[in-house]
């Protein structure tokens, strides 16, 4: 013999049901606003890294014949970026909580612009190399620790998984 058991009796569809009348009394914008605002979250968490990764991944022979660099001297680069970024993660946290994150993004958007701007005029190595170590302080001190701040109040205390579960599984894409 079946048990039949109605999830009424269990709370299961009211529950569901309220939340849903809930989800549809509210406006459409504020439902959405969240969703744009982790969407422009992960695009920069994602954009902010193309200039000193990406290209060079995608473009690296044309990159190495266009600034007549060699592989050494690249990875010579991308040791500055990385020394300086190691030595920014200890601040980054710091101005993070100074100042607000849709400033420090923006600002550290800005800045790594610049420096690809820079990039664009053929600079010497010794050039190359202070851009990449303006990268690491543009892409880690002003922008990482923010990143991380501005999706934690996305998060709110109650969404914190989802949160960064959005942000990591969206720089995937």
């Amino acid at each position: 013999m079946k048990a039949n058991v109605r999830f009424e009796e269990i709370g299961f569809l009211s529950e569901i049901q309220n939340n849903m009348n809930q989800q549809v009394q509210s406006s459409p914008s504020k439902s959405i606003k969240p969703l744009i605002g982790m969407l422009l979250l992960i695009m920069t968490g994602e954009g902010i890294f193309f200039l000193p990764f990406v290209m060079v991944r995608i473009f690296r022979s044309t990159i190495l014949d266009l600034f007549q660099l060699s592989n050494f001297q690249l990875g010579t680069a991308f040791s500055i970026y990385g020394v300086t970024a190691m030595l920014s993660y200890f601040f980054g946290g710091l101005l993070a909580d100074r100042y607000a994150p849709r400033r420090l993004i923006s600002i550290a958007l800005i800045m790594t612009a610049v420096g690809g701007i820079v990039m664009s005029y053929y600079p010497s190595f010794q050039v190359i190399c202070l851009v990449y170590g303006f990268w690491g302080i543009t892409t880690i001190l002003l922008f990482w620790a923010a990143l991380i701040r501005a999706t934690r109040q996305w998060g709110d205390t109650d969404a914190q998984g989802k949160a960064f579960g959005f942000l990591d599984g969206g720089e995937d894409w």
